[in-house]
């Protein structure tokens, strides 16, 4: 209820501030699917493909330690005593810099992805912002605040083939 009271302040709020007295101001609104455009922006494609990348390298490095200290717990079965304890320090230690590789994996590709995503979402805001002007808009939002809305006021291919031009142009000019 206060969501639409205050999206309905915003609306009545830009046709007031928007139009002189006694004028009448067209106002333009419009509304986005930023998830769609978020999955379907070609950057988005292209880090993903790099995170997943790095995922998989750091899953290869992961699969080897692991071979590593396997073949270690195998060795120690042919071990006299003496030589037993020592190996199995060496067990345990490996194991703990498995655990530990494996967490600072985790935390580097999440940081990583979140940096990545705000960043798309940044270059997302402002080809919104870029379509909104122009093509007159007063107002656009994100779908998820719309509770009805006719397909006549969404923009997101349009916002969409814009942000995957732009960055299809960028790709060009860095390949030269």
């Amino acid at each position: 209820m206060r969501r639409t009271r205050t999206l309905g302040c915003l609306v009545v709020g830009c046709v007031m501030v928007g139009s002189p007295v006694g004028a009448t101001a067209e106002l333009k609104l419009g509304y986005v699917d930023l998830s769609k455009v978020f999955d379907g922006y070609e950057r988005t494609k292209a880090s993903d493909d790099g995170l997943q990348k790095r995922g998989k390298q750091k899953e290869a490095e992961l699969e080897a330690k692991m071979a590593e200290l396997r073949k270690l717990r195998q060795s120690l079965e042919l071990l006299a005593e003496e030589a037993r304890e020592a190996k199995i320090r060496e067990i345990e230690e490996k194991a703990e810099d498995l655990q530990r590789f494996r967490a600072s994996t985790a935390r580097t590709l999440r940081r990583d992805r979140d940096k990545m995503a705000r960043q798309l979402l940044g270059d997302i805001r402002k080809g919104v912002a870029e379509y909104a002007k122009a093509n007159g808009f007063s107002l656009i939002v994100d779908d998820r605040s719309v509770l009805y809305g006719t397909s006549v006021h969404d923009v997101t291919d349009e916002v969409l083939g814009l942000l995957n031009s732009q960055a299809t142009a960028k790709a060009a000019q860095k390949a030269q």
